[in-house]
C-alpha cells in the first residue's frame, strides 16, 4: 500500500458534492428554483442574456459550495458577480432585478447564503473581509448596471441600499446566530423545529419583504403579503404534519386568488404569472415535505390539491399586466418543471430515508445472528467444560456418600467451586460479548437481590460516581413507584435496562447534564424510562461503536413478551423505554 494519499477520483468528487446537497436540500432546492427560472426566461432573449448565464450559474454553484468552503467561495464569488457586472458593461446587455436594482435574483440568493456560511464556519477575521468583498461586488452592480429596457421590479439606489442593508443584517445575525447556538433542554418539539427549519425561514422571509417593498398598490400588495405569509408559516411546519399543511397551503392559495379577483386587485407577473414568489417557493416546499414523509397515497392528493389551486390562481388572479395566451402557456411549461423539481427532490430523499431504514435493519440483524453465533460457540468451548465437571462430581458424591459421607462433603466442595468458576466464566464471557463494562455498577445487576427499589438506588448511586470522577458530570434523577409484585426476571430485567441505558448516555451522548431515571408499575406492566438531555443531533447509530446494548436490551424485554424503544426524546436527548408484562405472571402465581 502507497504511503502517499492517493488523489481523489471522479467518483470520489461526485460523493462530496451528493453529500453537501444532501445536507442543505432545502436551500439547494430554492438556489435551483432561482437559476431554473432565469434560464427559462433568457430563452425568449438569448441575445441579452447570454453574457450573464455563465455568471449565474457559477454564483449558484458555488453557493451550494459554500457549506464546505464558505471563504474560498465566497472570494470567488465576490469575483463572479464583479465579472458578470463588467461582461453586461462591455457588451451593452440588459439585466433586471427583484428587491436589489440590477443585481439578479440568483445572484442575490448565492450572496446571502455564503454570507451565512462564513459567518457560521469561519472566524470573524475571515468573515467580515468575505463579506466585505461580496458587498463592494453588489455596490459596484447597484451603480454600474444601468440597462433600463428590460427591467422587472425597478426600484431607486436608495431603496436598493436599504433592501440590501436589511438583507445583510438578517444574513450575519443568522450567521452568527447559528454559530453561537446550543442545545437547549427546555425546547419543545415546534423549538427544536425552528432551529432545524433556518434556511426555509430566512429564504421565505427575504420573498416577503422584497415583494413589500415592491408592490404596485396598497390592497394587492396587504392581500399577496398576507397570503404568502400563512404559506410560509405552513412551508416551515410542514415536516410536522406533511399532509395537513400541504392541504391547507392549497386552501391558502386558492383563497388568496379569490381575495384578489373579488377586490379586483392586480398582481405583478412572476414565474407563474401572478402568483408571488413567496408563493411559488412556499408551495415547492410544502409538496417536497409531503412527498418525503407523507404516505404515498395522501402525498398524490396533496400534489393535486396544490396543483389544482396554482392552476385557480393562475387564471382567476387578476394580472397588472397584460397578459397574451402565450404567456400562459409559457406559465404551465414553468410549473411543471417546478413541479418535477419538487416532486424529483422529494422522492429522492423519501428513498434515501427508506434505504438508510433498511441498512439499520439489516446491520441489527446481523449483529443479533453473529452475536449468537458467538455465544453458543463460546458457550460449549468455555462453560460446558465447567458444567460437565459439576455433573461428574455430584454423580460421584451420588456413589460414595452412603459409604463415606466425608468424600460426599468433599465432593459437594468442588461442585460449589465449579459452579463458581462456571459462573465467573459466564460473566466473563457476556461481558466480553458486550465489549468494555458499563459504567460505575457492572457489580450491581450481577448482584441483584428480590428488592428492586434497593437495587435502583445502588445501581443509580454507583454510576452517579462514576459520572462524578468523569468531566460530564451529569445529574441522575431517580424516581420509583412500585406497588406489585415483582417477579426476579422482569425485575433484572428491568435493572439491565437501567444499566444499559446509563452507559450508553455516558459513553455516546454529547453535553449530558441530566439523566431521568422513573421506574413504576402498575397491574399489568412494569414500566422503565431512561432519557438524558444531551445533544441528540450527534447521537451515534445503533452498533455505530461496535457494541450491542440496543440490541442486548431489545431482545431481553421482548423474550419476556414485552415492548422495547429507544429515540430522540420529546424535546431534546434520547429516551430509552422498555413496558415489561407482570399479568401473566401474576395469574400464574394465582393459579399456583
Amino acid at each position: 500500500m502507497s504511503e502517499y494519499p492517493t488523489t481523489p477520483t471522479a467518483s470520489t468528487w461526485a460523493a462530496r458534492l451528493r453529500g453537501l446537497v444532501r445536507a442543505q436540500w432545502i436551500f439547494a432546492l430554492v438556489i435551483g428554483l432561482a437559476w431554473c427560472g432565469e434560464m427559462v426566461l433568457s430563452i425568449d432573449r438569448p441575445d441579452r442574456d447570454a453574457v450573464v448565464l455563465p455568471g449565474l450559474t457559477a454564483m449558484a454553484a458555488l453557493a451550494v459550495l459554500a457549506r464546505r468552503w464558505p471563504v474560498f467561495c465566497g472570494l470567488a464569488g465576490a469575483v463572479a458577480l464583479g465579472a458578470s457586472t463588467i461582461a453586461i458593461g462591455y457588451f451593452d446587455a440588459d439585466s433586471y432585478s427583484f428587491g436589489l436594482l440590477a443585481v439578479r435574483p440568483t445572484e442575490n440568493i448565492a450572496g446571502l447564503a455564503m454570507v451565512v456560511y462564513v459567518f457560521w464556519l469561519r472566524p470573524k477575521r475571515y468573515a467580515i473581509p468575505v463579506t466585505t468583498a461580496l458587498v463592494v461586488s453588489c455596490l459596484v452592480a447597484l451603480f454600474a448596471r444601468t440597462s433600463e429596457s428590460y427591467v422587472y421590479a425597478s426600484q431607486d439606489a436608495s431603496r436598493s441600499v436599504g433592501v440590501g442593508f436589511v438583507e445583510l443584517v438578517l444574513a450575519v445575525g443568522t450567521g452568527v446566530y447559528l454559530r453561537g447556538r446550543k442545545p437547549r433542554s427546555d425546547d419543545t418539539p415546534l423549538q427544536a423545529l425552528l432551529r432545524r427549519q433556518w434556511p426555509v425561514m430566512g429564504v421565505l422571509f427575504a420573498f416577503l419583504c422584497l415583494e413589500l417593498l415592491s408592490g404596485d398598490g396598497v390592497v394587492s400588495t396587504v392581500i399577496v403579503a398576507l397570503g404568502g405569509a400563512v404559506l410560509a408559516v405552513l412551508a416551515v411546519l410542514a415536516p410536522l404534519r406533511p399532509s395537513e399543511t400541504t392541504m391547507l397551503g392549497a386552501v391558502a392559495l386558492a383563497t388568496t386568488a379569490l381575495t384578489m379577483w373579488i377586490t379586483g386587485a392586480g398582481a405583478n407577473t412572476w414565474l407563474l404569472g401572478p402568483i408571488s414568489p413567496s408563493a411559488i417557493a412556499s408551495g415547492m416546499i410544502l409538496l417536497a415535505f409531503s412527498t418525503r414523509y407523507a404516505p404515498p397515497r395522501n402525498a398524490v392528493w396533496n400534489g393535486c390539491a396544490l396543483v389544482g389551486a396554482a392552476l385557480f390562481a393562475l387564471f382567476v388572479t387578476p394580472s397588472g399586466d397584460s397578459v397574451r395566451v402565450g404567456d400562459y402557456l409559457s406559465f404551465l411549461f414553468m410549473g411543471g418543471l417546478l413541479l418535477v423539481l419538487s416532486v424529483g427532490t422529494g422522492v429522492y430523499f423519501r428513498a434515501r430515508d427508506d434505504e438508510r431504514a433498511r441498512t439499520v435493519h439489516s446491520a441489527v440483524s446481523s449483529a443479533q445472528q453473529a452475536e449468537r453465533m458467538a455465544l453458543a460457540r463460546e458457550l460449549h468451548d468455555v462453560v460446558a467444560h465447567h458444567v460437565t465437571g459439576i455433573v461428574v462430581q455430584a454423580q460421584a458424591a451420588q456413589l460414595v456418600s452412603e459409604k463415606n459421607p466425608q468424600a460426599a462433603t468433599e465432593a459437594l466442595a468442588r461442585i460449589a467451586d465449579s459452579g463458581t468458576e462456571a459462573l465467573t466464566a459466564m460473566r466473563r464471557l457476556v461481558a466480553s460479548m458486550r465489549g468494555a463494562e458499563p459504567a460505575g455498577a457492572s457489580q450491581v445487576t450481577e448482584q441483584a437481590t428480590t428488592d428492586l427499589e434497593a437495587d435502583l438506588r445502588a445501581l443509580v448511586q454507583g454510576a452517579q460516581r462514576h459520572s462524578s470522577e468523569s468531566v460530564s458530570r451529569a445529574h441522575i434523577d431517580l424516581s420509583v413507584d412500585i406497588r406489585h409484585e415483582i417477579p426476579l426476571e422482569v425485575a433484572r430485567s428491568a435493572l439491565r435496562v437501567v444499566q444499559e441505558s446509563l452507559t450508553n448516555s455516558g459513553k455516546h451522548a454529547l453535553d449530558v447534564s441530566r439523566v431521568e431515571v422513573a421506574v413504576t408499575s402498575n397491574e399489568t406492566h412494569l414500566h422503565t424510562r431512561v432519557a438524558d438531555d444531551g445533544n441528540g443531533t450527534h447521537a451515534r447509530p445503533v452498533g455505530g461503536s461496535g457494541g450491542y446494548g440496543l440490541v442486548g436490551m431489545r431482545e431481553r424485554v421482548e423474550l419476556l413478551g414485552g415492548r422495547f424503544h429507544a429515540g430522540p426524546g420529546d424535546h431534546v436527548g434520547w429516551r430509552v423505554e422498555a413496558w415489561l408484562p407482570l399479568g401473566e405472571q401474576n395469574k400464574e402465581e394465582g393459579a399456583a
